[in-house]
């Protein structure tokens, strides 16, 4: 039955979306739309918790062949500890912003916003639980047209229709350098599949194919790298951000940029764990190696681009670079550390980040500007969401007892067994960065009010906030004063695709090939 679900779950999205012009029609009320999207939402919430405690209680990873055509031929869908908790992850911070947005969408666009919103929802679980290249181009491509429609939202503001164009511009050059990628791999391996293909790297170790496989991982990392903001590839996110409303501009920092993270995984861990000797074996070091580089050039550039924006959004948008360059930094460590480094960092950052962003969203509908300046103060005007400011910006900070601190905490005691000077550099680009967030504390908190104050309704919205509150918090004292919680969440799932990797890819394996 789980198995079954697998394969659906990425697709209740759409289904749901292609009932929504039909309760439309029907309704013709903006609540009754915005809800439904809520309730759809919540169920493949639901779902995709069912899954995690499934893939949690297995000792093997959950495998799903549709139409039951087995590799190279069918696709896919393998969910291990580590996908089944970026499954969950995503689906709450996905719930809340489409609760939020009943609130804050209240022009005529509802439906279609509603529509791309399921298709955003669709692409980031299919990226997350496939196990196939091709499925993952197909996903990712699903994602981003979605997200790039979103981004255009205000189709009357020429700032979001050229923001969009170079966000769909630039996103379609990095699933071209994928699909190049991807190419490779058939071509000189013969196979789609990520746990097919690891085992076919073993047996043509040569020059040529090792050469391939080195072209195949650079292509991938500049492809992820592209989808995920990381300097150099960054230059369609600080744009996005602003020009997109608000809960996109949530959906987009907390969640899409984490598909760039989730591909670059897959190639890493899942298809080139079988490169034991060389060439391959110093080809993988040197891609991990340079991810690793890449990460802490975008959190130091990151770090010091916030402190100079006077666009709150933009602001936020470059403390996006430079955590997802500490996401590619855990990444690229290539080891069990790492990746519960990874894992944790991304669920930390994915609900603080989505949090920030939408408890900045009240004051931006309240007073119609995005200036840091004309903000001051409003964090005790408008309690709710000041409060939920205050959590989401320590949490991001690395402030303790909030999730930031144990997930740089985590990061650092990855880097440092992998690189000191990388570490130190992760240092840096935190203490940069930190200065950055308690600017934006102490602007919009304790700053004086400059603005007029307005009454604004957006009761949904609050209790947004308020759950993405209580949910930071709680993720932060729970995982801090628990290590055995810890432990059992996390270092499991990272072990799983790490340590215990051999017995992954080989049961993997003989489900596909079992007659």
């Amino acid at each position: 039955m789980t198995g079954n679900l697998i394969g659906l779950l990425p697709f209740i999205p759409v289904f749901a979306a292609f009932l929504l012009p039909l309760i439309y029609m029907a309704s013709k009320k903006r609540l009754v739309v915005m809800y439904y999207t809520v309730i759809a939402v919540t169920i493949v919430l639901v779902l995709s918790v069912l899954v995690a405690i499934e893939a949690y209680r297995a000792n093997n990873p959950l495998v799903f062949m549709a139409g039951g055509w087995p590799a190279p031929i069918g696709i896919i869908y393998t969910v291990d500890r580590f996908t089944a908790a970026l499954g969950v992850v995503s689906t709450v911070v996905i719930a809340a912003i489409a609760l939020y947005s009943v609130s804050y969408i209240v022009d005529d666009g509802y439906p279609w916003y509603s529509i791309l919103l399921l298709g955003v929802t669709s692409g980031i679980l299919g990226v997350t639980y496939t196990g196939d290249m091709f499925n993952l181009f197909v996903m990712l491509e699903v994602t981003g047209i979605s997200a790039y429609s979103l981004v255009m939202y205000y189709r009357h503001r020429a700032l979001s229709i050229v923001a969009g164009l170079k966000y769909a511009f630039i996103g379609s050059l990095g699933t071209t350098l994928y699909l190049l990628a991807m190419g490779l791999v058939y071509s000189f391996y013969g196979t789609l599949n990520f746990v097919d293909f690891s085992l076919r790297l073993v047996v043509q170790p040569d020059f040529m194919h090792a050469l391939a496989y080195g072209i195949i991982m650079v292509l991938a990392l500049w492809a992820f790298s592209i989808k995920s903001g990381v300097f150099p590839n960054h230059f369609w996110l600080p744009d996005a951000h602003p020009a997109a409303p608000t809960p996109i501009s949530a959906l987009l920092s907390g969640l899409v940029v984490n598909v760039g993270v989730i591909g670059l995984y897959k190639f890493v861990y899942i298809a080139s764990w079988n490169t034991p000797v060389d060439p391959l074996n110093s080809a993988r070091r040197l891609v991990l190696l340079v991810t690793v580089v890449m990460g802490a050039l975008s959190a130091l550039f990151g770090a010091l681009l916030m402190g100079i924006q006077r666009d709150v959004k933009r602001l936020i948008a470059y403390s996006t670079v430079m955590n997802l360059g500490f996401l590619f930094m855990g990444i690229g460590c290539g080891t069990s550390r790492g990746l519960q480094a990874t894992l944790y960092y991304i669920a930390a950052h994915s609900l603080a980040k989505a949090t920030l962003f939408l408890s900045v969203g009240v004051l931006i509908k309240a007073t119609g500007t995005r200036e840091l300046e004309k903000l001051s103060g409003l964090g005790l005007k408008y309690p709710i969401a000041g409060t939920a400011l205050a959590v989401s910006t320590l949490a991001l900070a690395g402030i303790p007892p909030l999730p930031g601190f144990l997930a740089k905490l985590l990061l650092y005691e990855a880097l440092f067994e992998y690189n000191v000077i990388l570490s130190m550099m992760m240092v840096i680009a935190s203490a940069i960065g930190l200065l950055s967030y308690m600017k934006l504390f102490y602007t919009i908190l304790l700053g004086v009010p400059v603005v007029k104050i307005v009454k604004i309704d957006m009761k949904a919205a609050y209790v947004s906030l308020v759950v993405l509150t209580l949910l930071v918090t709680a993720f932060g004292v729970a995982f801090l004063f628990s290590p055995q919680l810890l432990q059992d969440l996390f270092k499991r799932a990272a072990d799983q695709v790490s340590v215990g990797i051999e017995s992954y890819i080989e049961y993997v394996n003989a489900t596909l090939t079992r007659p």
